[in-house]
């Protein structure tokens, strides 16, 4: 069931009935249930690998409280191997037995199984390993009721493609859960709104476009064409994920839980380390806390920190996706903190320091660290490293062929819409504000809206980005 899918919203309704036709205690077994149902949705044979991560760490986490040396360090290895093992397994077997195939030059069919990637395993698994993790660190108590931790690994909203929830920010919403009130239901569905608009009407416009480069470069030759397809895949990945991630937002408010914000206008961002902090938050503080804080402890020294990030972004890509060009698209990104790095280290207290703080400056910053996220979509789109290489070698001109503009006139508009929409969110935060205005206010807001939705028909729903992730 898609998010933008007229069978989702029956399903969802159904269950927020339900769910607030009876008490609490029976309410989150009702949601439990009906999370393993909307994921047996997709194939009811990987209900086992969400059911065998639940069993698993809920176990270990009691034995983790009251274990001590080298047995709660086993019992932690053994929580790292069941998650990732499923993770390495159905994700990345065949990518790398495809790999050394080619490498001891074999035939690839003798060694690869054609693995079926189960929707959603890359969040649910950073979820349960963040329990482990808090746990052994005592970070967090073990949850002792096992409705409230398998309600935290499978609960719908985000079960598939995030946020990445951790376990002390869900399970005290379990535990202190109350009916929400007018205004967190108001700011439910306006996020639920937001995130729609952000699929059907802007998401899926610009993937018109960029379907139509990446699937054959090669057919739209020219450095114009690279660059639009490059844009619009860029813009496309940005609506698409965040508007899935304000829709999981605004359907867990309306169940009374609150999710964390997962973007923060990255296109705002005027350097890397900034875009970092306001893309994908939930993955970014994940891999900050869970590898690269604990990699880099006792450890001093630039080079180790560069190496650090380096590896951490190269996982990052590589998390992506089970493919060569999104372990460059993770290498490009790591170079990119570790040159800011540099250059700030460099400039410190100079007169081009001053001149890049001065105000006037940030629409410049704001303009290179957006163009340089563009020239990372060859690796984020392509299908194969021979034609990501071609469509960079496209976007600086080396066929020398100017090519077609694919931009149609709708999509300038809608480009120059968000970069509005941004600014001004930016400034006056005007959505989530939109909740505490008078009905004269909300009422023609969601006309608007819905006008926008109607006007913008999709051909039927299109799946989301990350879920292939």
């Amino acid at each position: 069931m898609l998010f933008n899918s007229f069978q989702y919203w029956v399903f969802f309704f159904i269950v927020a009935a339900l769910f607030y036709s009876v008490p609490f205690r029976f309410g989150k077994i009702l949601l439990l249930l009906a999370s393993y149902v909307f994921y047996m949705w997709w194939d009811p044979r990987f209900i086992v690998l969400i059911l065998t991560s639940t069993i698993v760490d809920y176990y270990l986490g009691i034995l983790l409280e009251t274990a001590t040396g080298r047995r709660r360090k086993l019992l932690l290895i053994i929580s790292l191997v069941v998650n990732l093992g499923i993770l390495g397994f159905f994700k990345y077997y065949d990518f790398f037995a495809g790999s050394l195939a080619a490498l001891l030059r074999i035939a690839p069919s003798s060694v690869v199984l054609q693995i079926v990637l189960p929707v959603g395993v890359s969040f649910y698994t950073f979820a349960s390993l963040s329990y482990t993790f808090d746990v052994y660190w005592g970070k967090m108590k073990a949850v002792r009721n096992p409705i409230d931790y398998a309600l935290f690994i499978a609960f719908f909203p985000h079960l598939i493609a995030g946020p990445i929830i951790r376990a002390r920010q869900f399970i005290r919403q379990i535990w202190s859960w109350q009916s929400p009130k007018a205004i967190v239901i108001q700011s439910g569905i306006i996020l639920v709104v937001s995130g729609l608009i952000k699929k059907m009407v802007f998401a899926d416009r610009f993937a018109v476009v960029s379907d139509s480069y990446f699937n054959n470069p090669t057919a739209h030759p020219g450095w114009l064409a690279a660059w639009s397809g490059c844009l619009s895949i860029t813009m496309q990945v940005f609506f698409d994920f965040s508007g899935y991630t304000d829709i999981a937002r605004g359907c867990a408010k309306l169940l009374g839980f609150e999710f964390p914000l997962n973007f923060a206008r990255p296109f705002l961002a005027r350097n890397p380390p900034d875009f970092w902090q306001r893309w994908h938050i939930t993955l970014s503080t994940w891999v900050r806390d869970y590898m690269f804080m604990p990699f880099s402890r006792g450890r001093k020294g630039r080079l180790v920190l560069y190496r650090n990030i380096f590896v951490v972004m190269v996982l990052i890509g590589l998390w992506h996706g089970a493919n060569w060009t999104f372990v460059m698209w993770g290498a490009y990104h790591g170079l990119l903190l570790i040159g800011y790095r540099l250059f700030h280290r460099a400039t410190a207290g100079t007169a081009i320091d001053k001149v890049m703080k001065e105000h006037w400056f940030v629409p410049f910053s704001v303009g290179a660290m957006f163009t340089a996220f563009v020239l990372s979509a060859p690796f984020f789109r392509g299908k194969t490293l021979q034609s990501s290489g071609y469509v960079l070698g496209a976007l600086f001109g080396s066929t020398h062929i100017t090519g077609d503009f694919l931009l149609t006139t709708g999509t300038i508009v809608l480009i120059f819409i968000s970069l509005f929409l941004t600014v001004a969110q930016e400034r006056s935060q005007f959505i989530d504000r939109l909740a505490l205005q008078p009905a004269r206010i909300q009422i023609p807001a969601y006309v608007l809206a819905f006008l926008a939705l109607e006007l913008f028909p999709a051909t039927g729903p299109v799946p989301f980005v990350y879920f292939q992730f």
